[in-house]
């Protein structure tokens, strides 16, 4: 479904808070995601040193606690994504940027887990390999939507993604951290195309 549909704009919302509720809109009770995704949200939201502030993101969510391999639904993790962007946002210089950062934190959380631990070890520290990974690491922490991965140099591709509620910046923010966890020096993620639930980011690093 394309972005065309997305709901009537409501007074004071930003177009990065429009596209989350349409894509709660999107989801269904069986479209989850693993703890480990909400617990790096509210490591993002700790860093600002108000313990309200996280108080509000739990609430946000109507979860009362994560545990990392519990799958959750996805509409709690866009609400508390979306309450986390909200208090991010004059840090990082706007919605937009705070949800980028917000898939930086949650991918580098998963990659601190035991399973993700085991799969730093797999990629022996190649970025290469990291992002050949991607699809296994994708049906590990979500149970929707398709992730795939083309090559276009050694150290240059695309992603694309089909059926993820995940808006675009939090994906950009997750490959980003993928690349860097691996070693990964000039990273460069740029958004190529963005159609509803689909998207394809290219990728580069040196």
């Amino acid at each position: 479904m394309s972005m065309r549909a997305v709901v009537l704009d409501a007074p004071g919302e930003s177009d990065w808070e429009r596209d989350l509720v349409w894509r709660m809109g999107q989801a269904t009770a069986e479209d989850t995601a693993r703890g480990v995704m909400f617990k790096g949200t509210l490591e993002a939201v700790r860093g600002l040193g108000d313990e309200s502030a996280m108080r509000g993101c739990v609430e946000a969510s109507g979860e009362e606690h994560f545990v990392d391999a519990f799958r959750y639904p996805i509409r709690s993790l866009l609400r508390m994504l979306a309450c986390a962007a909200r208090q991010l946002a004059p840090r990082y210089g706007g919605g937009e940027e705070a949800l980028r950062e917000l898939g930086r934190r949650t991918n580098a959380d998963y990659l601190s887990s035991p399973l993700g631990r085991v799969v730093k070890v797999l990629t022996h520290g190649s970025p290469r390999r990291m992002m050949e990974s991607a699809p296994d690491i994708h049906r590990q922490t979500m149970s929707f939507g398709e992730l795939s991965v083309e090559w276009t140099g050694l150290s240059s591709g695309r992603v694309v993604r089909r059926g993820d509620f995940l808006p675009a910046a939090c994906q950009e923010g997750v490959l980003e951290a993928l690349l860097c966890a691996t070693g990964g020096r000039r990273i460069r993620v740029k958004r190529e195309w963005v159609d509803g639930l689909d998207g394809g980011f290219a990728f580069a690093w040196e």
